[in-house]
């Protein structure tokens, strides 16, 4: 198997097995390395799905477990063709998905969900909360949990902008989209308390936060960040508002002092961005 898409996929069976035999997660990477005798190093990029699978090794681990090597071999069903990259709108986040997509949906018809291109992506909605547009049906939705060895660094973007895109996208999905191109794992959150709530019980790498967030300032949310779990973890605030002298610099200048915080101007230019929170992220 020389496709990184299905190296990542026998990684995460290859998890399930284990979760299924009681191997707590942080010991997937050991449990591989004795199983296939490889150094904790190689056995770490499997599981990353940044290293090639055999036939060979997967019957060995299925052996190891006393399982059929079928449950590591994870293939669509005869006939079936390819599906569609795809994003799940679920109201406070959109999830990667890959989806089946039928022809356009029939007068008086209303499927479960439907389907609508948006800017060069398909998005899945529910009927009633889909934007205007040609809408498809959608026959099947597969969405595959990553193994947590495979992740990559959690970004979050609260942004309450509803953004220019005349499809519904709102500047956090622009901004995510990006992001998620780039290597990141970033998730849009669209107001304060919909990303207090998540702060709560996710641990994220790195911030995006717009400084005007509906009727605060994103001063009390960037308190909260500095209270979790990672607290040195990287926070860039976006403001459109300086040069028109619609913010307080002087609260601004308070933020970065107080909690050492990045500053770029709206609209953010995305490469750059990528490109700091990378850079901040590396010298940790």
């Amino acid at each position: 198997m020389h496709d990184s898409q299905d190296n990542l996929l026998v990684a995460n069976c290859v998890a399930q097995l284990m979760d299924r035999h009681q191997v707590p997660r942080q010991k997937h990477t050991g449990a591989l390395a004795k199983t296939l005798g490889l150094s904790f190093a190689q056995a770490h990029r499997k599981m990353r799905g940044q290293s090639n699978w055999t036939f060979v090794e997967l019957k060995e681990i299925a052996r190891a477990f006393d399982e059929p090597v079928a449950v590591l071999v994870d293939s669509p069903p005869p006939g079936r063709q390819p599906g569609t990259p795809a994003l799940l709108d679920v109201g406070s986040k959109l999830l990667p998905c890959v989806v089946w997509i039928g022809g356009e949906v029939p007068a008086g018809r209303s499927p479960e969900y439907v389907a609508v291109h948006v800017s060069g992506v398909w998005r899945v909605y529910s009927p009633e909360s889909a934007p205007t547009g040609r809408k498809h049906v959608v026959e099947l939705i597969e969405i595959r949990p990553r193994p947590p060895e495979a992740t990559h660094p959690a970004v979050a973007v609260v942004d309450d902008d509803g953004g220019r895109d005349g499809g519904g996208l709102k500047t956090a999905d622009t901004i995510c989209l990006y992001l998620n191109e780039k290597g990141f794992n970033a998730t849009p959150y669209y107001d304060a308390a919909t990303f207090r709530e998540a702060l709560r019980h996710t641990v994220f790498d790195a911030f995006v936060i717009d400084w005007l967030l509906g009727t605060e300032t994103a001063e009390a949310a960037i308190g909260d960040i500095r209270r979790t779990g990672n607290p040195k973890a990287p926070v860039f605030i976006l403001t459109g508002q300086l040069e028109a002298g619609n913010v307080n610099e002087s609260e601004i200048a308070r933020v970065i002092t107080a909690f050492d915080v990045n500053v770029l101007e709206k609209p953010a230019r995305l490469p750059l961005l990528a490109a700091e929170i990378s850079k901040r992220l590396m010298v940790r």
